[in-house]
């Protein structure tokens, strides 16, 4: 067995027996530090473990990583936890088609409902199986209305589908609960026992109980039953399996409902020992994740395991960092198990396997529009309103101007990395944070002028980019998207949540405004044109200009010979290294240029803000950003303006708050809903469908005045709104 290994994989093996026998002799000397954190280290690794497999569930069947499975198990655990408290379950939020009808006239048309009174509180064993149902019905409705138009799409659609699920299910969660912390009465005993002198909750032994059974029980399932052959089979070879009789539609139907119900399972279990709030299983599905990666996305066994090996080590990393005083407190509890499954996924070199498709669809279209006279009044025009936008207009569309033009240049970071070369990346914000960060260490702390503050700055997040893209040399598709999302993660734990120099100082970092050669031109400065309210049009201005230049700059990119070459590595990494393409180089170039615009985005979001934290360059904050960009139009520059104008608090939604109707709470949720409409059914995004709708009406009216002038009447185009 071990002769079958390779020189990487013998030497881990032997790094892992003898960390294994070093850990048994500290155990014996040192329980209260190496064996008591076992003990609570499983209760958690057991979440995570049963989110993981989860994960698996859904992707063996359908080729899906599911970046919303936690909000899923969100969802669930709060249907379960208002049906036991007060009887009540949720309607989920839905438009209200006369809403601006009542807001006009003042008056109510219809009341909708929020919530079902099912009458007092309910017992647990009815509140579970509603609440199951619940998650069966979102397991089939995410199947059929998402996944399975999806079936043949391209990886980033599917990815891109997922968070729109994670952002709809989310955003529906504050709606109808809030955002405080929910808990309920304890399902299992929970009264303490004693382990070898340990005292642990009953409760936490119990749900890991659970989850080796469920472990088990599927692994006897996908491995000894027809159904379980048949999925494996289909995930092999889809088109032979057809060809002998399996039905591919529902085997990845009966796994979505699986997945979905197991995922409700888990967060109703846990919710009475660690309570739940919208964000909590989301973030601990980006260890589950981890862990699910480390299994292949194929063996329940190994995603169980890994799952809970995570938990034993951060609590063991936790207990260290309280009894050893020498260990330098930089967050490296939480960074460290991404660092090692990113470290992992570079050694092995392996890609996740991916189902035997028979089809798949093209990637949307890297249009690149010639500069005609026509175009050239029309961007001029643009930038016209632009300017009188941002200097003249009452201040709260100047904000939005800002905002939206900050949102440009940070979806023009992904535009490069993933619209010209296909890499899908979830760490923009980050690396958004590490350019905030750094222009208010060296700027506002160093005293460092700001032509010098700004290109350090930009030069750190290019450098962090580069560090981290360094796994897209070996990995791709959604095997990199983990990657990414973890690093991104790992830079928050280790920067920006503790002080330092690109940390926080006395809990938020202040960044002055920005001054060059004396004159002050920050959002609050004095400024010689409007109306002297902030904020002001100065530095509106200056961000007009950059965010034009930043969008010339892609425009040239897209029609260099660069970017030919990304295109091609976008469309066959292996005819582009045929053809003499260095594909490992592109992509190096593609993520720093990348990481330029994020973290030009994030300094200028910096100087914009004044004071900021760290939620502003959280996780979540890289995952709207690709959902804006994508809702957008991911692989133009037209859709980076598009998307710059969906950003929060950007231009088009001041527009539509004032003029049609006051999105305010609903934006992600709205935004999640569009997200999963523009995957499924248009991955060019808003811009591309536009563009295909000008083409149309031009071609159209074309045929018009050429039939016109032949004195004929002009056929209409077949399906055509003109």
């Amino acid at each position: 067995m071990i002769a079958r290994l390779s020189p990487v994989e013998r030497i881990g093996t032997v790094a892992l027996s003898a960390l294994a026998l070093a850990w048994i002799v500290a155990a014996i000397a040192r329980r209260d530090i190496f064996f008591d954190p076992v003990l609570f280290g499983l209760g958690s690794g057991a979440i995570i473990a049963a989110l993981a497999i989860g994960l698996v569930v859904a992707f063996r069947a359908s080729g899906v990583i599911n970046f919303g499975h936690g909000a899923i198990a969100t969802y669930v655990t709060y249907v379960y936890v208002s049906l036991v408290g007060d009887g009540q379950y949720p309607v989920p939020p839905l438009p209200n088609p006369v809403a601006p009808i009542e807001g006009i006239a003042g008056i109510e048309i219809f009341d909708f409902p929020t919530f079902i009174d099912l009458g007092d509180s309910m017992g647990k064993a009815p509140a579970l199986v509603i609440a199951l149902a619940t998650a069966a019905v979102l397991g089939l409705v995410a199947h059929f209305a998402v996944f399975r138009p999806l079936r043949y799409a391209p990886v980033l659609a599917k990815v891109i589908a997922s968070v729109g699920i994670m952002l709809f299910l989310q955003a529906a969660v504050v709606l109808r609960f809030g955002a405080r912390a929910k808990a309920t009465e304890p399902i299992f005993p929970n009264e303490p026992v004693e382990i070898l002198g340990t005292r642990v909750g009953q409760d936490r032994l119990w749900v890991l109980g659970t989850v080796v059974v469920i472990t088990v029980a599927l692994w006897v399932l996908f491995r000894y039953t027809r159904f379980g052959i048949a999925t494996r089979a289909g995930a092999e070879n889809e088109r032979f399996t057809t060809l002998l009789g399996f039905n591919a539609d529902f085997q990845a139907g009966v796994s979505w409902v699986m997945a979905s119900v197991l995922a409700g399972l888990v967060g109703i279990l846990v919710a009475p020992i660690t309570g739940v709030t919208p964000n909590f299983f989301t973030v601990l599905l980006i260890s589950s994740l981890g862990a699910a990666l480390l299994g292949r996305m194929s063996s329940f066994v190994v995603a169980a395991a890994a799952g809970l090996m995570l938990g034993i080590v951060d609590q063991e990393l936790f207990r260290l960092e309280l009894e050893w005083s020498w260990i330098p407190d930089i967050g490296i509890r939480r960074a460290l198990p991404f660092v090692v499954i990113a470290l992992a996924m570079v050694a092995r070199g392996e890609s996740l396997p991916s189902r035997g498709a028979l089809t798949v669809e093209r990637l949307p279209e890297a249009y690149s529009p010639r500069i005609t006279r026509g175009r050239l009044i029309g961007y001029g025009a643009l930038i016209a309103v632009a300017f009188w936008l941002t200097v003249f207009a009452p201040f709260q569309y100047r904000g939005g101007m800002q905002n939206s033009m900050i949102g440009v240049i940070l979806a023009l970071s992904l535009v490069v990395v993933t619209g010209y070369v296909g890499q899908i990346s979830l760490m923009q914000m980050a690396l958004a944070g590490i350019g905030a960060f750094s222009v208010a260490s060296f700027g506002t702390q160093a005293g460092m002028p700001l032509f010098v503050s700004l290109p350090l700055a930009v030069a750190a997040g290019v450098g962090f980019g580069l560090i981290a893209a360094i796994p897209s040399l070996r990995t791709r598709g959604a095997s990199l998207a983990i990657v990414t999302l973890a690093s991104g993660l790992a830079m928050g734990e280790i920067f920006f949540s503790r002080p330092g120099w690109f940390g926080l100082d006395r809990g938020v970092k202040t960044t002055d405004p920005p001054t060059l050669f004396g004159l002050e031109f920050g959002p609050n400065s004095d400024f010689f044109l409007g109306d002297g309210k902030i904020p002001t049009g100065g530095y509106g201005l200056v961000l007009l200009v950059v965010g034009a230049l930043c969008c010339i700059s892609v425009m040239r990119l897209r029609r260099s010979r660069l970017g030919e070459q990304m295109l091609a590595v976008r469309a066959n990494e292996r005819a582009a290294a045929a053809a003499g393409v260095n594909v490992a180089a592109i992509k190096l170039s593609a993520f720093a240029i990348s990481s330029f615009f994020a973290a030009l985005g994030g300094a200028l979001i910096a100087f914009n803000l004044g004071t900021y934290g760290t939620n502003t360059f959280g996780i979540f904050a890289s995952l709207t950003v690709l959902a804006f960009a994508y809702l957008g139009g991911i692989s133009t520059v037209g859709g980076a303006i598009t998307a710059g104008t969906l950003f929060s608090e950007g231009i088009g939604i001041v527009v539509t708050n004032e003029w049609v109707i006051d999105v305010g709470p609903y934006t992600a949720y709205v935004a999640g809903f569009f997200l999963i409409g523009t995957a499924v059914y248009n991955n060019e995004g808003i811009d591309g469908f536009q563009r295909r709708q000008f083409h149309q009406l031009g071609g159209w009216l074309g045929r018009r005045w050429r039939a016109a002038r032949r004195g004929a009447a002009p056929r209409e185009p077949e399906g055509a709104d003109v």
